[in-house]
C-alpha cells in the first residue's frame, strides 16, 4: 500500500539539504522522492516562464494567479507521477508558507492537499541561529536583507516558523473536514541524526516512536554525554525523539546571564552552541520580542512530540525536579502513551513524577539502571506500541 509523506515547513530551515542526505544514506528502501520545485521549473518551462531560486518569491507576489496555476499544475503531475509508481513511500517536499514584503507565497492549497491526500506530515525545522546564519552565508538572501547582519532580525524568523506551522495545522483541520484523515503532524527538529530520520519515514513499524525527556538546562557537559549515550542505545530499537534537536532556548539563557551581569547591556553576545566558536551579537531588544514567541514555540514543539509517540522515556539523572519533565509526562499520561522512567537515586521523586512513573501497577516503569529499562521497553513493546 502506498503512503505519501508531506516534508514541509518554514523556509531556509535546511528542510531538502537534511532530506537529500538522509536518503543518501537510506539505501534499500522502497521511496520515491517528488521536489515540488523542480515541478514548478518545469511547469513554468512549458508555459513560456522561467522560475528561479532567485526570481520564485518576486514572481509568485507580483504574479499570484499564474504562480497558483502553475503550482496547481505541479501538484497534479506529481499525483500523477504517485499514481504511476511501483514504490511504497512517496516523499514530497516543499516549503508550507512564507511571508515576505506585503505579500506571501503559499507553498500548498487545501486543494493541493486534496489532491495529495498526505498520510503524514512532517514539519522540519531547524534552530533560530542556524537560520539566521543560513541568510547570512547565502548571497542570494543577504541581499534580500541589504547585505547587513542587523537587518535579520530573530523575530522575523519565529514568525516564518510561526506562519509555517499554523498554515499546516489549519490546512489539516480543514482535509479532516473533508474525510481525508492525517495520521499525525510531527514538527522534527534537523539536528536530529539522518538514521533517526530514516527510521521515521521507512521503519515505524518495527520502531515505533519514542519521546526522550530529560532536564534540559544547567547542567556539567557529563550529564549531556550520558543522555547522548542514552539516546544512541535506546534509538537501537526505537525511532527516538529528541527534544534537544531544536534548541533555541540556549539564546534566552545567555541572554538572561548577560543581563544579570550587566542590566545596562544592548548587544547580547551569542556563541554558536555546535562549534563552540563563531559569535553572533544580537541587538537585546531583538531577543526579547522573540523570547515570548520562542517559549511558547517549545512547549507546543515538545508536546506534539509526546502525542505523536507511542512511549515516553523520562531519562531523570538529575535529582532536581523538572518542570518541563513533569509536564511532558503529565501530557503522556492524557495520550494514554506508555510512560518509563529512569530515576537512580536512593531519595524519592516528587509524588507527582511517582505517580506518572508507576502508571501501570501490573509492571514496573520506574527503574533505577537504565539498561533494565531498555530491555522492559523492548519485552512490552507490543504492549504500548499498538495502543
Amino acid at each position: 500500500m502506498k503512503e505519501v509523506i508531506l516534508l514541509t515547513g518554514p523556509p531556509l530551515n535546511g528542510r531538502d539539504e537534511y532530506i537529500e542526505e538522509a536518503l543518501r544514506l537510506a539505501e534499500g528502501e522502497n521511496y520515491a522522492y517528488y521536489h515540488v520545485f523542480e515541478y514548478l521549473k518545469e511547469v513554468g518551462k512549458d508555459r513560456g516562464v522561467k522560475i528561479t531560486r532567485k526570481n520564485v518569491l518576486d514572481f509568485a507576489i507580483s504574479h499570484p494567479d499564474l504562480m497558483n496555476d502553475i503550482r496547481d499544475e505541479a501538484f497534479e503531475k506529481i499525483r500523477k507521477d504517485i499514481d504511476e509508481s511501483d514504490k511504497k513511500f512517496h516523499l514530497v517536499s516543499t516549503p508550507s508558507l512564507f511571508r515576505w514584503g506585503s505579500g506571501s507565497v503559499l507553498g500548498f492549497t487545501l486543494s493541493n492537499l486534496k489532491l495529495l491526500k498526505p498520510d503524514r506530515v512532517v514539519i522540519m525545522l531547524d534552530d533560530i541561529l542556524s537560520v539566521r546564519r543560513r541568510i547570512i552565508n547565502d548571497p542570494e538572501w543577504f541581499e534580500r536583507f541589504g547585505n547587513e547582519k542587523d537587518n535579520i532580525k530573530l523575530t522575523t524568523l519565529v514568525m516564518w516558523r510561526e506562519d509555517a506551522i499554523n498554515h499546516v495545522k489549519t490546512l489539516i483541520h480543514e482535509l479532516k473536514k473533508e474525510g481525508i484523515e492525517v495520521r499525525y503532524i510531527i514538527q522534527f527538529g534537523i539536528r536530529h541524526p539522518y538514521q533517526t530520520f530514516i527510521d521515521l519515514i521507512f521503519h515505524e513499524k518495527e520502531k515505533p516512536l519514542v519521546y526522550l525527556s530529560y532536564p534540559m538546562t544547567g547542567h556539567e557537559e557529563e550529564y549531556y554525554h550520558r543522555v547522548r549515550g542514552f539516546y544512541e542505545k535506546l534509538s537501537k530499537h526505537f525511532t527516538v525523539l529528541d527534544p534537544g534537536a531544536l534548541d533555541d532556548w540556549w539564546i534566552v539563557a545567555e541572554y538572561d546571564n548577560q543581563v544579570e551581569k550587566n542590566p545596562e547591556i544592548r548587544k547580547i553576545k551569542i556563541k554558536n552552541i555546535f562549534d563552540g566558536e563563531e559569535v553572533e551579537e544580537l541587538d537585546r531588544e531583538d531577543i526579547e520580542q522573540a523570547t515570548d514567541i520562542l517559549r511558547r514555540q517549545l512547549v507546543e514543539r515538545d508536546f506534539n512530540l509526546v502525542d505523536v509517540s507511542k512511549a515516553i522515556a523520562v531519562y531523570h539523572y538529575a535529582e532536581g525536579i523538572s518542570a518541563g519533565v513533569i509536564s511532558e509526562m503529565a501530557e503522556a499520561y492524557r495520550t494514554l502513551a506508555a510512560i518509563y522512567l529512569y530515576y537512580p537515586f536512593k531519595r524519592r521523586p516528587s509524588p507527582f513524577m511517582e505517580f506518572y512513573g508507576m502508571q501501570n501497577p501490573s509492571r514496573r516503569t520506574m527503574f533505577k539502571d537504565e539498561d533494565e529499562m531498555i530491555s522492559a521497553m523492548i519485552e512490552e513493546k507490543e504492549y504500548w506500541a499498538k495502543a
